[in-house]
């Protein structure tokens, strides 16, 4: 699937996709538990455990430059849809075609699903991911009156 944005499936794998969004950014485990304020043998028992204190989830996401852990906290009901929140700014050809491309993906998703030849996790997955840019989309157009100034535009996340 042409996603620009996997959406984990639990806790542990949410987890794991934010160490590895850290590790892109050029924050090993030594440089996340010194900037946490504790030690790397701590760090290390949290991410064998896949757990952490609640506490602390925000500020280590801060660090890690991503989300995931709380989308998946926020998704795993799954009654609820997260989206990033929009600027207002007009969309792009390429933003246009990814969400495209990932509805087409999930509509066929769902056809192989409802004739008995598709996975349950890799179809919810595609519809989760539909779902959250079409929402997407819909505050972004929404917003086009008022949009907001570019102050954190490189500060992707």
């Amino acid at each position: 699937m042409r996603n620009r944005k996997r959406l984990p499936g639990s806790l542990d794998e949410a987890i794991e996709m934010n160490f590895e969004a850290a590790e892109h950014s050029r924050r090993p485990m030594k440089v996340l538990a010194d900037l946490m304020g504790v030690d790397l043998k701590t760090l290390y028992r949290w991410r064998a455990e896949s757990s952490m204190p609640l506490n602390r989830i925000r500020q280590w996401e801060t660090f890690c430059r991503a989300t995931h852990v709380s989308e998946y906290l926020c998704m795993a009901p799954g009654n609820r849809v997260v989206i990033d929140i929009p600027s207002g700014k007009k969309a792009g050809v390429p933003e246009l075609a990814d969400t495209q491309a990932n509805a087409a993906q999930a509509m066929a998703l769902l056809s192989r699903f409802y004739t008995g030849n598709g996975s349950l996790d890799e179809t919810v997955a595609a519809v989760n991911l539909t779902l959250s840019e079409f929402a997407y989309h819909r505050e972004n157009v929404r917003k086009t009156g008022q949009p907001e100034l570019d102050l954190f535009q490189g500060d992707e996340r």
